[in-house]
């Protein structure tokens, strides 16, 4: 058996924003995925081969994509070597065919696959939304076992359009932002804002990019990071007129 060595010299990342894996579950009900992966502007050799991979500690399967040039999604994309979908990670390859062959041209890691069932929030497209069913009385509340998911009691019925509502997002989505961000920086103490492969470094650079946001304190000061966390929310406020919306529902309400 030969075993191929991959060499990282002067490999690009993959922005996360250009992959995008969901799972989902055959008639056999064996678990697969589905995968996009959006490689222009990336100015890779059109024969360079796209491998993408599926793994969970030691368990590891290997799925090829074809070629940029020529992308061809293999038809058996179940994950049979897995008992269950929990904790599976993705990563996307893309490496080259000549010398040195099989070098790693490109790289995408630690991709979190959207899980059946689960929803990207309109309003806030950093953050997962998925429904629970052991929430008790709480009508939502935040995962952090991995990258944030927001969790919505599967109780109240549709909870896909109880996350789109927009009443709803003007008062649970900045709460959920300053839970985050604190979370982040407070927390984790994460202030890296060129690792595009953490979901923290996202987040920070998804707020940084709202209009009249500020550039995020070089070095940890909680005084400081507070009033970042502050500014960060009310500009995300600002750019959702979170406060009209609010007020257009409750006015209407109350007059009804």
């Amino acid at each position: 058996m030969v075993i191929r060595r991959f060499n990282y010299t002067g490999r690009k990342r993959i922005s996360r924003e250009n992959v995008r894996i969901s799972l989902l579950e055959t008639d056999a009900g064996v678990v697969a995925f589905e995968a996009s992966v959006s490689l222009g502007g990336y100015s890779l050799p059109e024969d360079a081969r796209i491998y993408v991979e599926a793994y969970r500690q030691t368990t590891w399967m290997r799925f090829s994509f074809g070629a940029v040039s020529a992308v061809a999604v293999p038809e058996d994309r179940r994950l049979v070597e897995f008992d269950s979908p929990d904790g599976v990670r993705f990563r996307v390859r893309v490496t080259s065919v000549g010398e040195p062959e099989g070098m790693i041209l490109a790289e995408a890691d630690k991709i979190r696959p959207r899980l059946p069932g689960e929803e990207d929030s309109e309003n806030m497209p950093l953050l997962a939304v998925r429904a629970d069913d052991g929430l008790g009385e709480q009508v939502y509340r935040m995962n952090f076992d991995d990258d944030p998911v927001l969790l919505v009691n599967a109780k109240v019925g549709d909870w896909r359009a109880l996350a789109r509502d927009p009443v709803f997002g003007s008062l649970v989505f900045p709460t959920l932002m300053r839970e985050v961000l604190t979370r982040i920086l407070h927390v984790d103490k994460h202030l890296e804002l060129e690792d595009e492969l953490n979901w923290r470094t996202h987040w920070l650079n998804f707020s940084m990019a709202l209009p009249g946001a500020l550039s995020l304190p070089s070095e940890y000061e909680e005084v400081a990071i507070d009033d970042w966390i502050d500014e960060a929310v009310s500009a995300f406020c600002r750019r959702h007129t979170s406060l009209a919306c609010f007020k257009e529902y409750w006015i209407k309400e109350g007059s009804s």
